[in-house]
């Protein structure tokens, strides 16, 4: 998901007659699948295909990289993971009046968490899973330019948007603690530098971790995976769960990694500032909920 708070346009092309066209004529062999419902992410759609798969489809040209990736790096990569994540069955080309590469992936059931939130209890599940996805990223690893950056480099506009929430009420008549977002932001600038790159999802949001009635229940959308800081991935956790189960996640992570440290916590809560003050700005009232419920987990808000 893009720093902008409004997803862009999806190519015009995109409709369920596309879709039908594009597998009958180059996977004959799911061509008798029934497509199903239409779901809107920020860099892809996807249609349901039977009740096994799934077809995405980058909805801009922008987002056609980031499908490019994921299918490049996740099978090298998920060898070793036991949480549930898309598998890739089958990549298609441009036709149809569709003008970039596609793919099937396997369905993984569950209600995104931005819509149905993780309770306390599956803190400790995803911290494994995180401890599972962040083995060392090589040098030609992708370069998030939204997620691999200094903390330095999030300044202005976390400064904006912690100005911007604090004059504004939230959804529910939540309202923000700017001094305590800026005493947040000002341990994360001083906190120590990580160490050592790893791979991330590096859009670790609730729209892309799913829920089986509050339980953990995988981790889609894999196209912006990057090298980070550690800390980025734990950071998102705040936009999954109550407080109680994002310290769970932490408490896992840590005791699998040894990566958890002072400076390592400040640079999380600073991720995790910045992320929610930016989709709590969201004109989508549920992405706008999920980034309130992180700042109620960071301690900076309230209701009204």
């Amino acid at each position: 998901m893009s720093n902008d708070i409004t997803p862009p346009p999806a190519h015009p092309s995109i409709n369920l007659d596309t879709v039908a066209a594009l597998v009958a004529e180059q996977l004959p062999q799911q061509a008798h699948l029934p497509i199903g419902e239409r779901f809107e992410g920020w860099d892809c759609a996807m249609f349901r295909l039977g009740d096994g798969l799934a077809v995405r489809l980058p909805r801009t040209e922008g987002a056609v990289r980031f499908l490019q990736a994921e299918m490049h790096w996740v099978p090298q990569l998920s060898g070793g993971w036991d949480f549930p994540a898309p598998e890739f069955v089958a990549h298609g080309l441009p036709a149809h009046g569709y003008p970039w590469p596609w793919a099937v992936v396997t369905w993984v059931p569950g209600d995104t968490a931005d819509a149905l939130p993780l309770n306390a209890d599956a803190g400790a599940s995803v911290g494994r899973a995180l401890a599972q996805v962040h083995t060392p990223a090589p040098d030609d690893a992708p370069f998030n330019i939204e997620q691999s950056i200094p903390m330095s480099d999030r300044d202005l506009k976390v400064r904006e948007r912690v100005a911007r929430l604090a004059a504004a009420p939230g959804p529910a008549g939540e309202s923000i603690d700017a001094d305590a977002a800026e005493a947040i932001w000002a341990d994360a600038l001083a906190a120590g530098e990580h160490a050592e790159w790893v791979w991330s999802h590096a859009d670790l949001h609730g729209a892309n971790v799913l829920s089986h009635g509050g339980d953990f229940g995988g981790i889609v959308d894999w196209g912006s995976m990057a090298m980070c800081d550690p800390a980025v991935d734990l950071g998102f956790t705040y936009t999954l769960m109550p407080r109680e189960g994002v310290d769970a996640a932490f408490g896992e992570y840590g005791r699998l990694t040894g990566r958890v440290d002072a400076d390592f916590l400040a640079r999380a809560r600073g991720i995790a500032l910045s992320k929610c003050v930016g989709v709590a700005l969201s004109p989508r009232p549920i992405t706008a909920a999920m980034g309130w419920r992180g700042l109620v987990a960071l301690g900076l808000a309230t209701a009204a």
